[in-house]
């Protein structure tokens, strides 16, 4: 079956099924190997650490013994089998190499994946095909989630009921922001999953379409995070969903929660709400999170205030990769990247610092990374304003009250606006500066340029600041 000249996908093979073997049958290596299944699934797989790079495309397999293998076609050879991928199809696959599924994120409970090589043959089977089920799901109950959190061990799939929906530009399915939706998984515990990239559109999607009839949703291929005691979910490249009620699983979750597939469900769309920075004091970023729920908007504010001192106790710093952000190590005099696997490398300084603020009335802790802290240590006088306090709905817990900085102007940019307001918050002098916070945590901001962005970050503790400083290392 190999083949010597040029890969061509479909070859000379047959329509029919013929013989085949199954997925327990397969062996390891390039041996003569052919095998008969339904493609449930495929999608684009980039590198996240490489500014989305694309590596290949990855598929699912599912055969008539109910078992699912999954597959992956390097970038090279993505465009000689592209055309031939077909969701639902049942194909003929044969030349193929197996190998061992590497030990992290698992997408199926099979321990081999079968890889796409030049003598590798694909067709779909017209004739003689065997009986598959058109899908499966490896649907995860919360406990199991729980233990899968953090370890990056497997991307399993879920099914919940949509409580709410939080995002900006909710019906512009060409946006790809984070979109927060609110899923109950039993009866008394409702988990965060945020929604990203392509996820975040395709969910725009199904919002722009108005058929919000269905409200148990299946997601497949989600990342659980834990973050002190809550657990947060995260879609990935290989996330889907699906609402019919026939599915299996979703049927038995209706059954098993007593959830109403017909709920109708919040939307909150944070485009309609705050549209550009206020001006505001401490107090009125305290105001706003205690007045609001977990469910208000991202806004963004300009804050004047004082720096009392910096605390020292939740710092952190290193050196970092510029290409992929990770901790570079020592090597006798010079610098390697253990990612990266290469000696051209640059170093980066990256720092977070936690500034005890006062605005005369009340005080605040600020947080203030990179390169906006650069700007204050380069002032001789702290007569700086900082812009963007963000305030996302992590801040919306009651020991939480921590606000990030996302950038530092000029302290004349305040004075300003203050005076357009008519209003001061505290007399100019030396000391002061301007701060302007946004409503998103600290550990958002904290993360902007690597991967860990694309995760929903909850509230940081001292614990959780200690575990992020050795995931960076």
């Amino acid at each position: 079956m190999t083949s010597t000249g040029a890969p061509v996908a479909n070859a000379a093979v047959p329509n029919v099924a013929g013989a085949y073997s199954t997925f327990n049958t397969l062996s390891l290596g390039r041996s003569a190997q052919t095998i008969v299944a339904r493609l449930i699934r495929f999608w684009d797989s980039r590198n996240i650490h490489k500014n989305g790079e694309f590596m290949g495309i990855t598929i699912l397999l599912l055969n008539e013994h109910d078992s699912v293998i999954h597959g992956f076609i390097p970038a090279n050879r993505a465009s000689q089998f592209r055309s031939y991928l077909k969701a639902g199809s049942i194909v003929r696959l044969d030349g193929f190499e197996v190998a061992r599924v590497a030990h992290m994120y698992k997408i199926t409970e099979h321990q081999f994946v079968i890889r796409f090589i030049p003598s590798t043959h694909i067709v779909e089977v017209l004739a003689d095909a065997p009986v598959i089920k058109s899908d499966k799901f490896l649907v995860r109950r919360i406990d199991h989630l729980q233990v899968l959190a953090n370890t990056n061990l497997e991307l399993p799939d879920v099914v919940g009921e949509i409580c709410s929906v939080q995002g900006s530009d909710l019906q512009n399915d060409a946006a790809t922001s984070r979109i927060v939706v609110r899923l109950l998984f039993e009866p008394t515990v409702t988990v965060n999953v945020s929604l990203w990239d392509e996820a975040a559109s395709a969910f725009r999607g199904l919002l722009r379409a108005g058929d919000k009839s269905q409200s148990v949703m299946l997601g497949t291929s989600v990342n659980p995070k834990l973050f002190g005691s809550n657990l947060y979910l995260n879609s990935t490249q290989g996330t889907r969903f699906f609402f019919d009620t026939t599915i299996p699983e979703i049927a038995e979750f209706v059954s098993r929660v007593g959830a109403t597939s017909a709920q109708v469900y919040s939307c909150v769309d944070t485009l309609e709400r705050i549209k550009k920075k206020e001006l505001v004091s401490i107090r009125d970023l305290n105001s706003f999170i205690s007045n609001s729920s977990e469910q208000t908007q991202e806004a963004d504010f300009r804050c004047k205030a004082r720096i009392v001192c910096v605390i020292p106790e939740n710092w952190w710093s290193f050196v970092s990769c510029t290409g992929c952000h990770k901790k570079l190590e020592r090597l006798g005099t010079s610098l390697n990247c253990t990612r990266c696997v290469t000696s051209d490398v640059t170093g980066v300084v990256r720092f977070r610092v936690e500034l005890a603020v006062d605005d005369s009335n009340d005080s605040a802790t600020f947080v203030v990374f990179d390169k906006e802290m650069s700007k204050l240590t380069k002032q001789e006088a702290s007569v700086l304003a900082l812009d963007a306090i963000r305030v996302t709905p992590f801040n919306f817990t009651p020991n939480h009250r921590t606000f990030p900085v996302s950038t530092i102007t000029e302290d004349s940019t305040i004075a300003n606006q203050m005076k357009e307001h008519g209003e001061g918050i505290i007399p100019n002098g030396s000391g002061d500066v301007g701060l302007t916070a946004s409503s998103s945590g600290p550990s958002v901001l904290g993360f902007k340029n690597g991967e860990e962005c694309a995760s929903a970050a909850p509230p940081e503790n001292a614990d959780t600041l200690k575990k992020r400083k050795r995931n960076h290392e």
